[in-house]
Formats: structure tokens, sequence, C-alpha cells
């Protein structure tokens, strides 16, 4: 999970004068607004939206409550209560835009499985996955639809992997060692988490749909959605 509170407060210092010592000082009663332009630089456009309900309070607080995990999946879970997720008419707007020439390509959903295969081991088992890949491609933007929007189904089997393993971990869940790639999308857990136990935190969006990767983010804000080709180089970072 991003720290978005340790970023807004270190980009809230770049907005003060720099002492005599070389240090920032923060006082007591700053607040936090989306109006410092040093705060709204960082934030990505899809937060927007969420952050903007602590406009005027207590920036040290505010920044204390974005990095504390517990408060956070409180929050989250809150929202996706009452998040209803893409309507009927809107995944099929989604589809004319992903699928402007109506037609599906075959050669789709090719970047995960290259971009992933050269993921080390030891970070990726610190991720529980799940891939949505035995539907076709369209059903399977209705799963992640249904799966952000009311959660994994506990009372039913669910199978998941890490996002990469050794060769044999998975054999028993349905897959060779690790969450399968070859679909549309892979839900990802937090770093040390399961997706049963702890729920979804990312998913990896494959190329058949980076076009539309906005969508997905201002309607489900929380969840961090990343391009295959860039999995990479996100999950070596959550574990630095």
């Amino acid at each position: 999970m991003t720290n978005w509170g340790s970023i807004i407060l270190n980009a809230y210092k770049k907005s003060q004068p720099i002492l005599l010592n070389g240090t920032t000082k923060i006082a007591g009663n700053s607040k936090f607004s989306l109006q410092n332009p040093y705060i709204l630089e960082v934030l990505p456009d899809e937060l927007l939206k969420s952050v903007s309900i602590f406009e005027g309070k207590k920036l040290v607080r505010v920044c204390e409550a974005l990095d504390n995990p517990n408060i956070i999946n409180r929050y989250v879970k809150f929202c996706n209560k009452f998040n209803k997720g893409f309507s009927e008419n809107e995944l099929i707007n989604l589809y004319k835009k992903a699928f402007p020439n109506i037609k599906i390509p075959t050669d789709a959903n090719l970047d995960a499985m290259i971009h992933l295969a050269s993921l080390n081991s030891k970070i990726g088992n610190q991720f529980d996955a799940h891939g949505l890949a035995k539907a076709n491609i369209p059903e399977q933007l209705k799963q992640l639809n249904e799966l952000l929007t009311k959660g994994i189904d506990k009372t039913r089997p669910f199978h998941t992997a890490p996002l990469t393993g050794q060769q044999g971990v998975g054999a028993g869940l349905g897959c060779a060692g690790s969450a399968y790639t070859d679909g549309s999308f892979i839900i990802v857990s937090g770093k040390g988490k399961t997706l049963i136990d702890d729920g979804i935190e990312n998913v990896i969006v494959n190329d058949v749909y980076y076009s539309i990767i906005n969508e997905l983010k201002s309607k489900f804000p929380h969840i961090n959605f990343v391009k295959a080709n860039e999995s990479v180089d996100y999950f070596s970072n959550l574990v630095k």
C-alpha cells in the first residue's frame, strides 16, 4: 500500500521556508488543502475526490491517518459497501473504447506473460494473486467488476497462488507455481497479505485493456491498477 500520508507531508514541506539549520518546520495548526500546489502535484487524479473529504483538517493528523493501514482498510471497506461498480451501459462503453474496431485482437494479453516472467520469485512470493483467465475477454472485465464491487465470495472455492513462484508450488491450486498470466487481469494482495483474508489491493491490467485503465482507477480509486508492462518495477519497489 502506498503511504500517501508521508508523500503528502513531504510535498507540504517543499512549500515551507527552509530554516537556517536546513530543516523545515511544520506548524501544529497547518491544514490539509488541495489548494496547495505541492500537494496537488503528487496526488493522482483518481485520489483527489477521495482525499477532498480531509480539506481543512489538521495536516499531521490527516497524514497519520493515510499512513495507517487499519484506518485505510476500514475506509476502503466502507467505500466498497456502497460502490456499485460499473453498470451494464458503462461496461458497454468500456468495450467500445477498448475495442473500437469491434473485433477483439487475437494477439492480446501477452504483456503479463512476458514481463512477469522476469519478476524475481523472492518478490513474487510475497504477493497472493489470482489471474482472471478462464472466461473470454469481455467476461473477464465483468468478473473484475464483480470482484471489486462485492469482494471475494469466501463461501466458494477461490484458488490463489504467488504472483510469481517456484515451479510446482501451485500445482495443487490449479496453476504451475504462480498465478495465471494469460488473462486480462490479475488481482493481487498487498505485500505479505492474502486475497481471501485481506482483500484486493492491486490489479495488473493486461495489454488488451490498457485504454480503459483511467476509467478503472476512477471507479475504484482505492485499488492500485498497474499496466502489465510496468508490473515488474511496481512490485519490486513495493518490497524495497
